[in-house]
């Protein structure tokens, strides 16, 4: 099937542009193989997007951005992205091996991470959380875990310091001596506990959610008990896997992008989290979508003259 444009991932960017797309009467197919909305339709309250001075919850705000770019004739599909091919003037992607086909290829697929133990999926929303500048102000004067010691992992839980009444630090590292300022920060604080040689287990809870993380230790199996784990083991990854050496990427992934979004790939885009190695925000992904928008409108009023 042919599109004017194929938008692969349903969060905040991609909506967004898909929004910008449709509104200009083109035809346009956005691909999302979990949940519409990424990362953010997992957070209970999100209090930093503009517009919502009471706040909003991150499953409202997404289902609000999917309403209204069907409302312009977005069309949604969910499957997994297993091909993607540059055909010159009409890009390919397969899901599930059944091609579609279209003018511009928008890539919104944002990080892929997760811990991979029981109780993971079963709490997401309801005390597992990606993200911690999202959620943290829900665990004032709550126990919380955070998986990993990454740079990203010591930003997020020194943000959490500010609420939480306990953050377990727990990284299989045997020991963690950072040596830069923040590292330093996190482990100076009274109410930070840091927890080596740990593998998260799984991750239980009852109808109100998370209650605590069992995690493997060379003394045994403990648990600790907490209201919500924060996964930050590693790194995440952009995941654009089925892009590579068809565009410019990054040492780590990410999409190598010009001010407008477009990849070396004439035609095919790249926004939010994917190209964005640092500032990862609902704004910043929405002002992604809309210049991707903009742009690939631009690009395909070329194409026709």
């Amino acid at each position: 099937m042919q599109y004017d444009a194929i938008i692969i991932g349903a969060g905040p960017a991609g909506l967004t542009a898909g929004l910008y797309l449709a509104r200009a009467s083109k035809k346009v197919l956005c691909l999302e193989q979990g949940r519409t909305g990424g990362q953010i339709a997992t957070t209970n309250h999100l209090e930093n997007y503009p517009g919502f001075p009471e706040g909003i919850s991150g499953p409202e705000l997404m289902d609000a951005f999917e309403r209204q770019a069907k409302n312009f004739g977005l069309e949604m599909m969910n499957g997994r992205v297993d091909g993607f091919r540059d055909g010159g003037e009409f890009k390919e992607v397969s899901i599930s091996g059944f091609p579609f086909t279209a003018k511009v290829v928008i890539v919104a697929t944002g990080l892929v991470q997760k811990l991979g133990v029981p109780g993971e999926e079963e709490f997401l929303g309801r005390g597992v959380s990606y993200c911690a500048t999202c959620d943290g102000a829900l665990y004032r004067e709550r126990p919380v875990a955070v998986t990993g010691t990454s740079d990203w992992a010591v930003e997020e839980a020194l943000f959490l310091t500010r609420f939480a009444s306990r953050v377990y630090v727990v990284t299989q590292l045997v020991s963690f001596n950072p040596e830069d300022e923040e590292g330093k920060s996190l482990l100076a604080k009274e109410n930070v506990e840091l927890v080596t040689a740990a593998t998260p287990l799984e991750i239980l809870g009852d109808m109100r959610g998370v209650n605590s993380l069992v995690i493997k230790t060379p003394e045994g199996d403990k648990t600790l008990f907490v209201d919500g784990v924060f996964i930050f083991s590693g790194k995440k990854r952009p995941g654009t896997e089925f892009l590579a050496g068809l565009v410019n990427l990054d040492a780590a992934g990410y999409v190598v992008t010009d001010e407008n979004c477009e990849t070396s790939l004439r035609g095919v885009y790249a926004i939010g989290d994917v190209r964005r190695p640092k500032f990862r925000q609902v704004a910043t992904a929405v002002g992604d979508g809309a210049i991707a928008g903009m742009d690939c409108l631009r690009h395909l009023r070329a194409k026709a003259q």
